[in-house]
């Protein structure tokens, strides 16, 4: 009887699985109709790139990690998570050439 049970319930989900989703509201993806997309420039790409840059990328987590005194393990990992950019910068520098997404550092002294 058992084994019975589960094999219904199996069979009911997998009937689940097997029909089609249907959208309770049609009109409910209309947000994106009209959506139309451009080719962004040179500059506006290297605008909005961010800072693909494993030195940056530490500098910005010891930053959120001096505002995380309230949750002390939060922050303890995330410091953790900084060392280990700062300790790897060069193995994730030549990555990040490598896919091309490499941006110079913007928080190391000049």
């Amino acid at each position: 009887m058992k084994i019975r049970n589960v094999f219904t319930a199996a069979m009911l989900s997998g009937m689940l699985f097997a029909v089609p989703a249907v959208a309770q509201n049609q009109g409910g993806f209309s947000a994106l109709q009209g959506v139309e997309a451009q080719a962004l420039s040179v500059e506006e790409m290297q605008a909005i790139s961010g800072q693909l840059n494993a030195l940056d990328i530490a500098a910005a987590l010891t930053t959120l990690a001096a505002k995380l005194d309230a949750f002390p393990r939060l922050q303890a990992a995330t410091l953790k998570l900084a060392a280990f950019y700062t300790t790897n910068a060069d193995q994730i520098n030549a990555l990040y050439m490598k896919l091309g997404v490499f941006t110079p550092c913007q928080s190391c002294a000049p």
